[in-house]
């Protein structure tokens, strides 16, 4: 290519900014936090290669060997917050916590008002997940892939640890957690309990075909209501475990955006996602089931049920498969491939 071309071809990648094409992770706190907060950023630091969400935005890329100042992220280039995936441990006043907060939560009283899970106060640490706001910004012209940002906070310094450590080593990604003598303000009407350390999460299967289990996601208590009025009857606990595999989050520009935002860590975003619900007893999740079943408009077939996840937005196609079956106390449902989910049927099968 002869020069002035090639110094064409450069300045035009540099504009649509395929210069900071690399996604990377960062970790991040404000140098100047408490202690306890700092320490807490290191220790995810330290969980890089054990973690599994962490591995997955490390992908083939270099993992972070140090963590990074919030307040010099803020202050520099924007491309530096867009194209990385982010980790950003802080009290709730901490000026990156609040740019990424997605207002779900709040302080209030000396506590904190979680939605679904009422007024909490003691020990409470927050866990919260999406897409990166600052790569869906009107400052980037297309996005060249998904990042996403979890933020680790809480009431106090130990609970922002206790938040970390329940992301790195449980793989909550969504969610309330609390120190022991931990109790209620102020009343709400959708009131789910923190969870705690000794706090039960179910063992699924850690790979499933060429999937492998990314993370969990506690449910509300408003997920608990919509089951009641579908069924009838409430179950005792509700997660969604996020399966992944290397290339959801690829693909640039906005046809992509609703299947990265499926495949990511929001909450909401039920895509390649097992969801499991325990019932008080296996009668309740027999006589749950078929009206679970029938509520997601699927279809009888074999010992479960099998149907199509409606469409995510505008889309007219259903982005994939649903599936519904029971195992004991449990009604399970996988957004999975129909191979996937067949494997991890058949190792829960095999477990009970």
């Amino acid at each position: 290519m002869k020069p002035l071309l090639l110094s064409i071809f450069a300045w035009t990648l540099i504009v649509n900014g395929a210069h900071a094409a690399e996604r990377t992770l960062k970790i991040v706190v404000d140098s100047s936090a408490p202690a306890e907060v700092r320490q807490a950023a290191h220790e995810i630091l330290a969980n890089v290669k054990r973690s599994a969400v962490l591995r997955a935005m490390v992908g083939e890329g270099t993992a972070p060997v140090e963590v990074s100042d919030s307040k010099a992220l803020a202050a520099g280039p924007f491309e530096e917050r867009a194209y990385s995936h982010l980790v950003v441990v802080g009290m709730p006043d901490d000026p990156m916590v609040k740019q990424v907060w997605q207002h779900e939560a709040a302080l209030r009283d000396g506590g904190l008002y979680v939605f679904g899970f009422g007024h909490l106060l003691g020990e409470i640490g927050y866990i919260e997940s999406d897409r990166n706001p600052f790569l869906h910004a009107s400052n980037i012209k297309q996005t060249p892939f998904e990042a996403a940002v979890v933020t680790v906070t809480g009431i106090t310094p130990a609970s922002v640890r206790l938040a970390a450590k329940f992301f790195t080593e449980k793989g909550l990604v969504n969610g309330v957690v609390a120190g022991s003598g931990w109790r209620r303000g102020e009343g709400a009407l959708l009131e789910r309990s923190p969870l705690q350390w000794n706090s039960p999460i179910p063992v699924v299967p850690a790979v499933a075909g060429k999937w492998t289990r990314l993370a969990v996601t506690q449910a509300a208590e408003e997920e608990y209501r919509g089951v009641l009025a579908d069924a009838g009857i409430a179950p005792e606990e509700i997660w969604r475990v996020k399966y992944h595999q290397p290339g959801v989050w690829d693909g640039a520009g906005a046809k992509k955006a609703f299947d990265h935002y499926s495949a990511g860590l929001h909450r909401r975003a039920y895509g390649n996602t097992l969801w499991m619900a325990r019932f008080p007893s296996e009668k309740d999740a027999s006589s749950a089931a078929p009206k679970i079943a029938m509520a997601a408009g699927l279809s009888t077939s074999g010992s479960g049920w099998q149907g199509k996840q409606p469409p995510f937005g505008p889309q007219r196609e259903s982005p994939g498969n649903l599936a519904l079956w029971q195992k004991g106390a449990w009604v399970l449902m996988s957004t999975l491939p129909v191979e996937a989910t067949d494997l991890i049927a058949a190792e829960m099968e095999r477990r009970r």
